[in-house]
């Protein structure tokens, strides 16, 4: 292991401990903080259970940050994901810090360089480094799809609380046309995670935005969004089912195929 390497190892475990653990999962974790979470209310706001998915994310990293020691991981953690978890972290709490305080522009700006740099991870780990073994599979893999997924959603969320606002009589049909395309956009999203890798598909980046959407529907009021929000979480939850039954599919047609010829 050379110099650099070792350096970049240690980065990834200092950030884990010092910005995941203290900071976002003080508010994302077990007892998370629903003022902050309910600061910047929006139409798309989801119900505070949604944000239990970062400590799925948290657990996951944890494993990456300890599979980031063995051999088995080493091409996947160098070269796949390099400094850029050490760069997503620091943005990412960047982001949480500035949301929590009320700069709202500042947050989006942040929140988006936080998606630029994990959708470098998320597309270079499945273009150049695809997993081998169970370990990549979930813990290098795994929780970059998790945190891909979160970051549409957080970035979707910030805009929308940076350049609408909540009335108390509820929303005008502006703001139900705007939150409606808002819900389209996460969920034809979704449908774009499990179409990405082909019949394989990203399962996870996808559930991540059907599981914001019934929380979008869960807490939103407004029939319009209530029932947009559950109508799409319902297709992107089932869309996620679609490469299992083309393998299935596929497998039967090869079973077949002699039979048929």
């Amino acid at each position: 292991m050379s110099r650099l390497h070792l350096v970049l190892k240690i980065s990834n475990v200092l950030v884990y401990l010092f910005f995941l653990s203290s900071t976002v999962y003080s508010v994302f974790g077990p007892n998370p903080d629903k003022e902050t979470l309910e600061k910047h209310l929006t139409y798309l706001t989801p119900a505070a259970w949604v944000h239990y998915v970062w400590s799925a994310i948290h657990v996951l990293l944890g494993g990456f940050i300890i599979t980031q020691w063995f051999d088995v991981a080493e091409d996947g953690v160098i070269h796949g994901v390099g400094w850029h978890f050490t760069i997503s972290t620091l943005l990412n709490a960047a982001w949480l810090v500035l949301w929590h305080r009320g700069q709202l522009i500042l947050a989006l700006i942040a929140i988006l360089l936080t998606a630029s740099s994990v959708s470098f991870v998320f597309y270079n780990l499945e273009s150049n480094y695809p997993a081998t073994n169970w370990s990549n599979k979930l813990f290098v893999h795994a929780p970059f799809s998790l945190w891909h997924g979160w970051v549409v959603y957080a970035s979707t969320l910030t805009v929308f609380a940076a350049f609408t606002t909540v009335e108390k009589h509820g929303p005008d049909v502006l703001h139900i046309v705007l939150s409606i395309f808002g819900i389209v956009f996460l969920g034809s999203t979704a449908i774009g995670y499990v179409e990405f890798k082909k019949q394989k598909g990203d399962i996870l980046g996808a559930l991540v935005l059907a599981w914001g959407l019934f929380g979008i529907s869960a807490n939103q009021h407004n029939p319009w969004i209530h029932w947009f929000a559950f109508a799409e979480a319902l297709i992107a939850t089932l869309y996620c089912a679609r490469p299992f039954v083309a393998r299935l599919l596929g497998r039967q047609t090869t079973e077949s195929a002699p039979l048929l010829g």
